[in-house]
């Protein structure tokens, strides 16, 4: 399942203020970045292809009426962010790397309510043939 898909016992998205659902989602998927994830040695010193899907709970309703960027977010300074956070750390788990986007996208962007992220390592060394291991994490802005 991708980020922003649900399953069918998933609960409708949060509320921003508890008056209503939010059910605005900017969305993005199969971001891949190299970085270094993982726990031995070999991962630590080559960087893999990491996978990031990403979605951002927000109210889209006035860039929607007004076709402004400025009234949402730009979808390339959350690609970008993704980028950096991957290319200039190093991560053990994919739990912490999940984390730390999420954290860093709530911090960053303030119209966003809750983030969710998925990191995905395809092809994790392992000894058994495995397409992709993945981390889900939902974090919204009142945890951070």
């Amino acid at each position: 399942m991708r980020v922003g898909e649900k399953a069918a016992n998933e609960t409708k998205p949060s509320t921003d203020t508890g008056a209503r659902n939010l059910a605005d989602w900017l969305i993005v998927n199969g971001l891949t970045i190299l970085s270094k994830v993982g726990c031995l040695p070999i991962e630590q010193s080559v960087p893999q292809p990491i996978e990031v899907d990403i979605a951002l709970e927000m109210n889209l309703r006035e860039v929607g009426k007004t076709d402004d960027i400025k009234k949402g977010v730009d979808y390339r300074k959350v690609c970008d962010t993704v980028r950096q956070i991957l290319e200039q750390n190093s991560f053990k788990l994919l739990e912490s790397a999940a984390y730390t986007i999420a954290r860093h996208l709530l911090n960053q962007f303030p119209k966003v309510q809750k983030v969710i992220v998925e990191v995905r390592k395809p092809h994790p060394p392992i000894p058994i043939p495995l397409q992709s291991a993945s981390v889900r994490m939902e974090l919204s802005r009142d945890e951070i």
